[in-house]
């Protein structure tokens, strides 16, 4: 197959605009299609800064509907940070995030009304008379946010529609619903936080062989769409045709990985963030195949300075340090 032409610069590799499935997020998929099959209220999805939480929504965003026989809705929403949390920022917010058109500045109940007409409206089309809310740095979410939610989940029930709220954050949500328990806010918990899901990084080289894979695979990769051509194989065309695989470096990159850790002291539990690995493998096919020093395929040593040149050694560096 003759390699395509396209303008360098604008593929996903230098844009970064691209998703390939991990084991952690179809373990996450899965989790998240047992909640909303079961029309469950709520779980909670936690995990460490970095390791690609909100890399996976992204991709459930895409693929959760697949599952399901009808379309199902998926709203998101990032929970921002203030000194001083209202009802009027929550629900400003929210429609912000959903790209409604026309949001009301006059008060918060005006505000919940329309956020509570807009899920009727999408969840009334999806003809499942149901949604699913994600909310993405849910940590930052305080009690108020948690009674605001409710407001909106029994107003949404009285119309006998099921909303079925993930919330994803840092590993602080386990604290917070520690703290719920405490106060005896059963109510929060009951219909937000009694599932939880704890998502890791990549851990083993197997999980980084099943990544690699899917750069090398044009099923899954592929660019320009229906090429035929995968990521890997636009890179490094020759080292390519002569059955170099990405995959194949699996257990060569995580020792580099594991290495370098040790190299600077870090002793924590090995835990690859997948944003840090991604910036790996893009710093690799950029800086050494075709629009780069256009090597035949990359070495260890090469390697070696693409997992440096991520930033990973300085961020894990600090996470011990934290």
């Amino acid at each position: 197959m003759e390699r395509p032409q396209i303008q360098i610069g604008t593929h996903p590799i230098e844009t970064g605009d691209y998703i390939i499935p991990t084991k952690e997020v179809l373990r996450l998929m899965g989790s998240m299609t047992r909640i909303v099959n079961n029309r469950l209220p709520g779980m909670i999805v936690y995990g460490r800064p970095r390791i690609g939480k909100t890399w996976a929504l992204r991709f459930a965003i895409d693929h959760l509907p697949t599952n399901f026989d009808a379309p199902l809705p998926i709203l998101y929403a990032n929970c921002n940070s203030y000194r001083v949390p209202s009802e009027e920022k929550f629900y400003s917010d929210l429609l912000s995030d959903f790209k409604f058109p026309f949001i009301s500045k006059r008060n918060s109940s005006e505000l919940r009304r329309q956020v509570v007409n807009f899920m009727l409206e999408k969840a009334e089309k999806s003809k499942l008379r149901r949604l699913v809310l994600i909310i993405d740095e849910a940590h930052r979410l305080t009690e108020a946010h948690y009674n605001w939610l409710m407001d909106i989940y029994n107003a949404l029930v009285q119309k006998k529609i099921s909303m079925t709220v993930i919330s994803v954050g840092q590993e602080e949500l386990l604290s917070r619903r520690t703290f719920f328990l405490e106060q005896k806010r059963s109510q929060i918990i009951g219909r937000f936080m009694t599932h939880e899901h704890d998502f890791h990084g990549i851990r083993t080289w197997e999980d980084m062989q099943l990544i690699l894979s899917g750069y090398d695979s044009p099923e899954i990769s592929c660019y320009p769409e229906a090429s035929g051509c995968s990521f890997s194989q636009y890179f490094f065309p020759e080292g390519y045709k002569k059955k170099e695989r990405l995959e194949s470096e699996a257990k060569m990159l995580f020792e580099l990985f594991a290495d370098l850790r040790k190299e600077h002291g870090v002793s924590a539990a090995l835990e690859i963030p997948m944003e840090y690995f991604s910036f790996t493998i893009e710093n690799a096919l950029k800086k050494y195949g075709i629009h780069g020093d256009q090597h035949y395929w990359i070495n260890k040593a090469q390697w070696r300075e693409a997992i440096e040149m991520s930033g990973y050694v300085e961020s894990e560096i600090y996470m011990a340090l934290v």
